[in-house]
């Protein structure tokens, strides 16, 4: 009998463990060769979208461009506010980010602030200090979770680029979970019934 509730409790709980699937969006399609930049409307890249609201325009420097900062990285435009969500419109949470100068009209550190829009209408910020130099500098989310989107915007002074975004969606169980958790609760229930009965 204490095998049964035991194996019962065991599938209940193994359906409730699905673990997160983190991906790091590195912008490797976006290097390129050359002294200038490539400019865009949006970027996807492993099941999420960039889109920005100030004349649709993302960029990114080229090898050879004052501007590059080791690797390809995603910027946009002055004063615009790009924008991360899920392809499918899942939730999902952001763990860390990798971030650089893009270009400034002045030189020194500036602040970042991103907000992140959770399921159920809340938001979460967080502002993180940009050295000002082309090379990246990684910075860990704190409560970015749960988010249905997020967002940052470019100064009016100065512009950074983005990389090796860490995001995690969770995972969906395998149907075979499922089963596990039906069958636990079947025999929960025929046990209760045949103790019941005696």
């Amino acid at each position: 009998m204490t095998l049964l509730r035991t194996a019962a409790v065991a599938a209940v709980l193994a359906a409730g463990s699905a673990h997160a699937q983190t991906t790091t969006i590195g912008f490797d399609e976006l290097e390129q060769p050359g002294y200038f930049g490539s400019v865009f409307s949006t970027y996807s890249e492993s099941g999420y979208d960039f889109n920005s609201s100030f004349l649709g325009l993302l960029g990114s420097a080229h090898q050879s461009s004052l501007a590059y900062a080791g690797s390809a990285g995603l910027g946009a435009s002055l004063l615009s506010t790009t924008t991360l969500s899920r392809t499918d419109g899942a939730a999902f949470s952001l763990n860390t980010i990798s971030l650089a100068n893009f270009v400034s009209l002045l030189p020194g550190a500036f602040d970042v602030t991103f907000v992140g829009h959770q399921v159920g209408g809340g938001t979460v910020t967080q502002t993180f200090t940009v050295g000002g130099s082309h090379s990246f500098s990684n910075y860990s989310f704190t409560g970015f979770s749960n988010l249905l989107s997020a967002s940052w915007k470019e100064g009016a002074l100065h512009t950074f680029q983005v990389d090796n975004i860490a995001a995690s969606v969770s995972a969906v169980p395998e149907p075979a979970t499922y089963g596990m958790l039906l069958g636990g609760l079947g025999l929960l229930a025929f046990m209760r019934r045949r103790k019941n009965a005696a």
